[in-house]
């Protein structure tokens, strides 16, 4: 979720909520944006998309009490945020085109794909845009304009050129300092690279990753291939352009999904199982160890204590593991044997038997550390 931290509040834009229709404040490089602007678009939701310039995320701020996006303000004048609970919600809204499989298995596999997107392919996607200096200057000034675009008032607009390049340079500098450690920004590429491989291979067989219509899988996985790693010029996105056309094609298909047909069957696929493997080869001791960390740094917490949202926070991304060991844990005893299967395979199953010793839950806006859970 990207975050402009230095859009304060001194000129606040007026508020407006559409009657009719959804708004997304997101944006086109935003790896978290994808997800959600596809699920409005299979639901043929009305909705219009305000680029996340600095005005738009002076409203967020306004409306969240963050800097972040996605932001979906809905009809009802309600407003949603983080990209997992807006689809979530979307879904509860508007279960006519559902994206989540009724079958549980097949759901787990979708919450397997959505949370190894956005917490571990992520790195991969984040390390070919920041790491090399061409590409980092290309995204410093990609923030810039982005930050600018569509900004009438010449004041504020050059504020937006400004926080834009001061956000691209500060995060270029977290990726600089990692020069010397053991951050492998080629075990990264390599990794990345191998998933979309397997990715490619599967799209082959099956028009979408759980079979014949989009479900909640290619939504998580869209927000690792578009935003960055299909737009953002350099090795991956050649790779992804000339190597694996049938990837590509299913990235363009659900970038209009509003003319994706919601018939068909769901199911998985030995191939979609190779891309699973994929994933437990290369992320499944990294989830393991994350979660390891994350109970080293949140076991002394006070109960209300919140925890900041967002790709940075890596107590975010070990609560977005706890959200998928909540759902195995629910699961009915016929569907556990093969559950722990495909955890296994993921590489997560120890994931999902780590217990503990502290637990996230949402509290409005905020994601909040609650005792006793």
């Amino acid at each position: 979720m990207s975050n402009q931290n230095n859009a304060n509040s001194a000129q606040q834009p007026e508020l407006v909520i559409y009657p009719d229709e959804y708004e997304l404040i997101g944006s086109k490089n935003s790896y978290f944006s994808a997800k959600v602007r596809a699920c409005l678009q299979y639901k043929r939701l009305p909705y219009v998309e305000v680029t996340a310039n600095i005005e738009s995320i002076m409203r967020a701020k306004q409306l969240t009490g963050a800097h972040i996006y996605p932001v979906v303000m809905c009809p009802d004048g309600s407003v949603l945020r983080d990209g997992c609970d807006i689809v979530e919600a979307l879904e509860k809204r508007h279960p006519v085109r559902p994206v989540i499989p009724a079958d549980p298995l097949l759901h787990l596999v979708a919450l397997i794909t959505e949370m190894v997107a956005d917490c571990f392919i992520l790195e991969g996607a984040m390390t070919t845009r920041w790491c090399h200096d061409r590409n980092a200057e290309w995204a410093k000034q990609l923030f810039s304009q982005v930050a600018s675009e569509r900004v009438k008032d010449a004041e504020l607009r050059q504020r937006g050129i400004d926080n834009g390049a001061r956000i691209g340079a500060s995060i270029r500098k977290r990726f600089a300092a990692l020069a010397g450690t053991d951050y492998d920004p080629q075990w990264h590429v390599s990794a990345t690279r191998d998933i979309l491989f397997r990715l490619d291979t599967h799209l082959t067989t099956t028009p979408f990753l759980l079979g014949d219509r989009p479900s909640l899988a290619d939504l998580g996985l869209l927000n690792a291939m578009y935003g960055h790693l299909y737009r953002d010029p350099g090795q991956l996105s050649d790779y992804m352009h000339w190597e694996c056309i049938s990837l590509s094609l299913w990235t363009e298909h659900l970038l209009a999904a509003a003319g994706e047909s919601d018939r068909g069957a769901l199911y998985l696929t030995p191939t979609m199982e190779h891309v699973l493997a994929g994933f437990g080869e290369w992320y499944g001791e990294r989830a393991l160890n994350l979660v390891q960390q994350a109970d080293l740094s949140l076991r002394d917490r006070h109960d209300g204590e919140i925890i900041g949202i967002g790709s940075a926070v890596p107590e975010y991304s070990a609560w977005r593991c706890q959200r998928l060991r909540d759902f195995y844990l629910q699961l009915d005893k016929q569907y556990l044997s093969e559950a722990e299967r495909l955890l296994e395979l993921s590489g997560l199953l120890e994931v999902c038997h780590f217990k503990a010793s502290w637990r996230a839950e949402k509290q409005g806006q905020e994601l909040v550390i609650v005792k006793g859970g």
